[in-house]
């Protein structure tokens, strides 16, 4: 029996060689790892991507309409999505942002910043030094305006300071004998706050009959619009005009105005929602700008899912000039028919 010992044993190592040879190791689906400046990691080609989205909040129709749709995409493409809710708190969005990074759960990220200039940093080294790809969406990071900052692959909006000069415009034009304006927009520290104020201010500069009754930062929701807009008006009596950037929010200032029984007062509207339709259509607010919180976050993914695959990724996509749109973002009486034609409100 001791004479067949050997051989067993010469058999055995063999076969132990033959399991230590093979390589543990794997590669992205372009069979060699990505450039580390991209953000990708080197992983399994047939092992779903997943990724993070940030969402700024959740807590009115347009986020959760984003989040909705952000899953079922993520779905089509074949993705696994965790959906982190940043509660409109900067810092809580850092933090999420940090855990996730360090879990080393994700390849990619999709990031609606509450602080674009706060996470700066953290999404444009940090994120792709862990190999993580990012896009961004709806607010700017690192005070980069209509484009993606250095690190980050895409950023998709449709909230540039273009557009909100362009509002303002408008209004300077529908009320050529001047008069007093007051803003009222979502948190400071969001670039549409920032971009809407600097586009009023600039635009209001060259206007000698135009005053500014005061700017007023909120959490995006009727109840607090509602109280600004009422303390507004008490403090000026000869208010012409309210400029609100978000519908849910705007929905206060209608009710503010009524209450007020300031018919004289009229509202200007950012975000294009089944609300803000019909009260376009009943005289309720002069205009709406549409938003498209399903092209939004589609974007924001596709550009990862093309990054992944070795496609070309746009640096910015304007919403205001996606396909679905009637060749404007801007609804009023006499072109809403056009927009809902096209299918749109979307929310």
């Amino acid at each position: 029996m001791r004479k067949f010992m050997p051989l067993f044993i010469l058999l055995l190592i063999v076969m132990l060689t033959g399991c230590n040879s093979s390589s543990s190791s794997t590669t992205g689906s372009s069979g060699k790892s990505d450039n580390a400046s991209a953000g990708s990691k080197v992983t399994d080609s047939n092992k779903p991507k997943r990724i993070a989205f940030f969402s700024s909040a959740a807590s009115n129709n347009y986020l959760q309409t984003a989040i909705t749709h952000a899953e079922k995409t993520a779905k089509d493409l074949g993705m696994k999505l965790d959906v982190f809710d940043g509660q409109f708190d900067p810092l809580v969005q850092l933090n999420q942002i940090q855990n996730a990074i360090t879990s080393g759960k994700y390849d990619g990220f999709v990031v609606e910043a509450n602080d674009g200039n706060l996470v700066c940093k953290i999404l444009t080294e940090d994120a792709p030094k862990a190999g993580i790809a990012v896009a961004a969406i709806d607010i700017e990071l690192c005070g980069v305006q209509d484009n993606a900052p250095k690190g980050v692959l895409s950023f998709v909006s449709g909230q540039g300071l273009v557009v909100y000069k362009d509002i303002m415009q408008k209004i300077i034009k529908d009320n050529p004998e001047g008069g007093k304006i007051a803003v009222i927009g979502g948190p400071a520290t969001g670039s549409n706050y920032i971009n809407m104020m600097q586009a009023v201010k600039s635009e209001l500069t060259s206007q000698s009959n135009w005053n500014l009754a005061g700017e007023f930062a909120t959490d995006y929701t009727a109840n607090k619009a509602y109280q600004v807009a009422q303390n507004v008006l008490q403090a000026n009596p000869d208010l012409d005009v309210i400029f609100s950037n978000y519908s849910g929010m705007t929905v206060g200032v209608v009710e503010a105005v009524k209450s007020a029984n300031r018919k004289n007062v009229k509202i200007y509207d950012f975000g294009g929602d089944q609300w803000s339709f019909k009260s376009v259509e009943n005289g309720d607010i002069q205009q709406t700008v549409i938003m498209l919180p399903k092209e939004e976050v589609q974007r924001g993914l596709e550009a990862l899912h093309d990054h992944f695959n070795g496609k070309e990724v746009k640096k910015f996509y304007n919403l205001t000039q996606e396909e679905i749109l009637p060749g404007t973002p801007y609804v009023e009486k006499d072109n809403i028919k056009e927009f809902k034609a096209k299918g749109l409100p979307e929310y």
